[in-house]
């Protein structure tokens, strides 16, 4: 073959070369992809940090420049001191670092709020009410044309609350005087017992100054009982009907005053609880001292047990900002001046100073509920709601009760009890 065929030759196969090659590449397109393949981005969620986020990116760019390229070889010891190698070193050792430095704030941060949750835990042994969070937000709506109706019908919460006050009195001045009337019989002490008082022998040889203090100190003791059980334990009880729920708070409120207003009282007529701070030879300012300290310890209680007395409105009219103190007055302050006129009256015309005195000192734990005015309820009364009715009953009862209480101990009680192996005891009206 000449050359010149030769080269003809090689021009047409290098033709026929490049055509197949626009043919393949001409149909490549229509089965294969050319465009890069998209990054994978997961969801961080929506409270991702841009430091996330950004971190996310220089894996995926990492991981893709690594299954492009494969793995690449090492360098060897001057790779390895190479400026780019020792500076990913440095940058991953501050990330470490940041990383630890995270970890030990979440640790330290943990450990704070647990040892805040114990004390708050500790501290609610004695404070039930101690940082808890029974404010609950109260949006009034315009439907409750009810409320709206009967807003200024207070006089409703006053009459069912000076009932409970009086017959909570009357249950705990009873349960006081018994208290003190068992307890002076263990020294063979007979005692008359009158609706205005418990009358001993004073000129018996068998006092002494140990059984004085021991009986006087009885009957408060009993009642500070009574204060801490009704107000603090069953006080705060969220499922409990409104007129029972304000039952067991004025028990409450009476038991702690016959305790802490009792000292008070009986200090400056020199009556009651007073024989204690007499008997242990307490001179004039150890028993100013004590009165002020407990009467504030009364104020502060009254103070607190605030958002308790909301909680018997069952009415969200009445607990808003501007009512809720004007509710208070009504079902506490006025409640508290007519049952204690009621009960000074029911007395005459043996009025003691020393009982008068324990019904005036009730205004220290009521009236501060006045200042309260942070106060809220505990319960939401949209789902809790009741209608306020006059309780005709409970007013039949305390009128039966208080006819009981003034006619059956007119002429006193003549109560003698004789502790034996099973104890003897003798109840005769004089």
């Amino acid at each position: 073959m000449s050359s010149h065929d030769r080269t003809k030759y090689k021009h047409k196969k290098r033709s026929s070369n490049k055509l197949v090659r626009k043919i393949r590449k001409f149909f490549q397109g229509f089965f294969e992809d050319s465009s890069p393949p998209k990054e994978y981005r997961p969801y961080l969620g929506p409270d991702a940090t841009d430091e996330q986020v950004e971190e996310m990116k220089f894996e995926n760019t990492r991981a893709t420049k690594k299954r492009r390229t494969g793995k690449r070889k090492s360098g060897g010891f001057l790779s390895f001191l190479s400026a780019k190698n020792i500076e990913k070193r440095v940058e991953k050792r501050k990330s470490d670092q940041h990383k630890r430095k995270v970890k030990r704030k979440m640790r330290a941060k943990k450990r704070k709020h647990e040892r805040k949750t114990r004390r708050i835990d500790f501290i609610r042994r004695f404070l039930p009410n101690y940082k808890k969070e029974r404010a609950i937000s109260i949006e009034f709506s315009q439907d409750e044309s009810d409320d709206r109706i009967k807003h200024g019908n207070y006089l409703t919460y006053t009459f069912n609350s000076v009932i409970l006050y009086i017959l909570a009195y009357l249950l705990v001045y009873m349960v006081y005087q018994l208290t003190v009337l068992v307890i002076a019989a263990r020294w063979h002490l007979d005692s008359v017992l009158f609706f205005y008082d418990l009358q001993f022998n004073d000129f018996s040889p068998l006092w002494t100054p140990h059984n004085i203090i021991i009986v006087t100190i009885s009957g408060p003791v009993v009642a500070l009982l009574f204060g801490i059980l009704f107000l603090r334990i069953l006080g705060g009880r969220f499922h409990m009907r409104k007129h029972l729920k304000l039952f067991m708070l004025w028990l409450g409120l009476h038991g702690y005053n016959l305790f802490l207003g009792a000292f008070a009282s009986g200090t400056s007529f020199d009556e009651g609880f007073g024989y204690v701070a007499a008997w242990l030879y307490l001179n004039i300012f150890w028993k100013i001292l004590i009165s002020l300290i407990f009467l504030f310890i009364l104020g502060w209680i009254g103070f607190a047990a605030a958002p308790k007395f909301l909680d018997t409105s069952f009415s969200i009219t009445r607990v808003k900002q501007q009512n809720k103190i004007k509710f208070l007055f009504y079902q506490v302050i006025l409640s508290w001046f007519i049952g204690s006129l009621i009960l000074i009256l029911v007395r005459i015309p043996y009025i003691m100073p020393y009982d008068t005195g324990n019904l005036i000192t009730m205004v220290f734990a009521v009236a501060p509920m006045l200042f309260n005015r942070m106060a809220k309820p505990t319960k939401n009364f949209r789902l809790e709601k009741r209608q306020n009715r006059l309780k005709w009953f409970l007013f039949a009862l305390m009128v039966a009760l208080v006819l009981l209480y003034r006619i059956g101990l007119d002429h006193g009680l003549h109560i003698q009890l004789h502790y034996r192996i099973l104890f003897n005891l003798d109840i005769a009206p004089i």
